[in-house]
């Protein structure tokens, strides 16, 4: 809280009076159902009633992917619905991505194996870090070429992209590919990163859109994966993972703990997928001049000062409570 304020307000004090006004916001004067009606103003570069402005998302931004709650590792499978032309064509291009691909790899041929799952993952993870890492490059020299912020927006998707990176550095632990994989990797690559560069340049929301339905189908994939490892024989290579550890550096980036296991990091890759799907389906259309809605400073703020109330008047209750017993 204190890094965001300074950081925001440029390290300058805020009156009594105006901190109390923004609590009355928040609190007074909450919407129809009963939640806190928003301090910030969505949207544009506008400035917080208590002088937070959106400076500090062009560079605050911070994203572990580490500690994981139950509840997010178990993801559920969501589709977004395809309502424009531009979502129609996004998801179509994704359905024959995935067609073609099971089908030249014999994904749905035969039992899912341990070499069937890592040269899937190694293969996808070595093209699933080029969509943010694209997004980001496009968005940084708009924004040295217009001399305008970014609304926060490429420092997520760089982050996006490293943890992709993050996926394919893992999985090479478990299997190290040879030169005929290699190459394909390469040619994949080219092909790939070049058809999604020209893509983003004519259309983000088309791109973005077409990264979550991929992302939509590896969240399934990865479902199927764990459901395989979760029923798999004793004894067998699948079965195994369920103990076996994962490697020292899934361990440390998603804080698997001492014993974490290949069971535990696929879950936390799977509930990495879901977050992508997310955020790129969140941004899909989203306008260029719009501050990152999914780390705005002006909502961290109205978030952290409504748990701070919150927390006072529970303090506050309990109290009284105390004093009324001992009388």
């Amino acid at each position: 809280l204190g890094d965001l304020f300074y950081a925001s307000s440029s390290a300058e004090g805020v009156a009594i009076e105006k901190f109390i006004e923004a609590l009355e916001a928040g609190f007074v004067k909450g919407g129809e159902d009963g939640e806190a009606a928003p301090f910030a103003v969505k949207g544009k570069f506008k400035t917080h009633p208590l002088g937070i402005g959106t400076c500090a998302s062009e560079y605050m931004y911070a994203k572990t992917h580490g500690k994981y709650t139950e509840e997010e590792l178990d993801v559920k499978l969501t589709h977004v619905e395809p309502k424009s032309t531009i979502d129609k064509a996004a998801f179509y291009t994704c359905k024959l991505f995935r067609f073609n691909f099971d089908f030249f790899t014999g994904w749905n041929r035969g039992v899912i194996t341990t070499d069937k799952i890592l040269n899937r993952a190694i293969f996808l993870e070595t093209v699933a870090a080029i969509p943010g890492m694209v997004a980001a490059i496009i968005r940084h020299f708009r924004s040295l070429r217009n001399m305008a912020r970014d609304g926060g927006m490429l420092n997520m998707f760089l982050e996006e992209a490293n943890n992709e990176r993050m996926h394919l550095l893992t999985f090479i632990r478990m299997k190290d590919p040879g030169y005929i994989f290699r190459a394909t990797v390469i040619g994949g690559q080219f092909v790939f990163g070049t058809s999604f560069l020209v893509s983003y340049i004519l259309s983000p929301a088309f791109c973005h859109r077409f990264v979550g339905y991929i992302e939509e189908e590896a969240c399934s994939t990865y479902t199927k994966i764990i459901e395989a490892i979760e029923t798999a024989e004793e004894g067998t290579d699948l079965g195994k993972w369920r103990t076996e550890h994962a490697p020292k550096i899934a361990k440390g980036y998603w804080h698997l703990g001492e014993n974490g296991t290949v069971l535990d990091l696929m879950k936390a890759v799977r509930a990495d997928e879901a977050e992508h799907r997310d955020v790129n389906h969140a941004v899909s259309g989203v306008a260029y001049d719009t501050v990152n809605p999914l780390y705005d400073p002006r909502d961290k703020m109205d978030n952290m000062l409504r748990r701070y109330v919150m927390d006072m008047m529970e303090r506050g209750d309990g109290t009284r409570a105390g004093k009324a017993g001992a009388a």
